[in-house]
């Protein structure tokens, strides 16, 4: 079994899974590390991984001067492909059985907003323009959803339902898909946006189906969206980071101080196990108070 082909097999499988551009990176990185790790110690079978090389290997990642949660990363993506790899009787024994990735309880949350904050950066735009009124609705879709966002830039206009009140995540981490509701405020400003601004974007454009759109009729990129988000937290004068990440681990901790159930924020943010929401937030989990209407700060800005 071929160290490079297999493990270039196994990025095919991943991106057939519809995984995100970002996530593909990632794993191609972490794993084109593994396989120089290997070809040093003049391994060209992956047959021939044994768990002690695991454990060789995983020492010799956290020898590296990386944060720990990047030094994880590194060992998950090989623990994701023997996993691929047994599971698909390639191998009848996974070496990376029972390898920790690093202590979870160590794990450090990233920046979280507090509600004022929030407030203030979603007070920003001045809605004197299309811009204005266009950044606005994303941020509203961003904080009130709490989607990833290579989700935001995926939507396309048939996945706004604003009767229903939902957004349809069709292309979500892991080619999952899911509903999550839209608030009122949301709806208000995504309304405004759709009906005035986008179709006037379009013109440039006008086979684009995706939602947001830039003046220049072209979909909004991951960079269009964090210079955005980065120019209105310096105008809102806030020093913690407001990247998209920051506003769904800010969705997910606001709504848990509200009252709304870890298990109900868990499906909102796509999480496949509970774990994953209980690091956003660090809490533990509570009662069930109110529905999303009633919980999420966002809705009564």
């Amino acid at each position: 079994m071929d160290v490079q082909t297999t493990i270039t097999e196994f990025k095919y499988r991943l991106k057939a899974l519809g995984y995100a551009t970002s996530t593909l990176e990632g794993y191609r990185k972490r794993l084109d590390e593994f396989l120089a790790y290997l070809t040093g110690q003049d391994i060209i079978d992956l047959k021939m991984v044994t768990r002690d090389t695991i454990s060789d290997y995983k020492a010799h990642i956290m020898a590296q001067d990386n944060a720990m949660e990047t030094k994880a990363i590194k060992i998950r993506a090989v623990k994701r492909l023997f996993e691929h790899l047994e599971q698909t009787h390639q191998l009848l024994v996974n070496p990376c059985e029972g390898i920790v990735e690093t202590c979870r309880k160590n794990r450090k949350p990233g920046p979280t907003l507090t509600q004022a904050q929030v407030k203030r950066l979603l007070l920003q735009p001045k809605l004197s323009s299309k811009t204005d009124i266009r950044d606005k609705a994303i941020m509203e879709v961003l904080y009130s959803t709490g989607i990833r966002l290579n989700e935001l830039i995926c939507l396309e206009v048939y996945h706004a339902d604003l009767k229903d009140k939902v957004l349809y995540i069709r292309k979500g981490k892991g080619g999952k898909q899911r509903v999550v509701p839209l608030g009122n405020n949301t709806i208000r400003y995504l309304r405004e946006y759709l009906d005035k601004i986008r179709p006037w974007y379009a013109r440039k454009n006008p086979k684009e189906r995706r939602i947001f759109l830039m003046n220049t009729g072209q979909a909004m990129t991951p960079a269009s969206i964090r210079s955005m988000l980065f120019k209105y937290r310096k105008m809102a004068r806030i020093k913690t980071s407001a990247s998209p990440h920051t506003l769904r681990r800010s969705c997910a901790t606001h709504l848990l101080q509200n009252g709304a159930d870890i298990r109900y924020i868990q499906k909102l943010l796509g999480h496949r196990h509970l774990k994953t929401t209980q690091v956003y937030t660090k809490v533990m989990p509570m009662e069930v108070k109110q529905t999303h209407n009633k919980t999420h700060p966002g809705l009564k800005i």
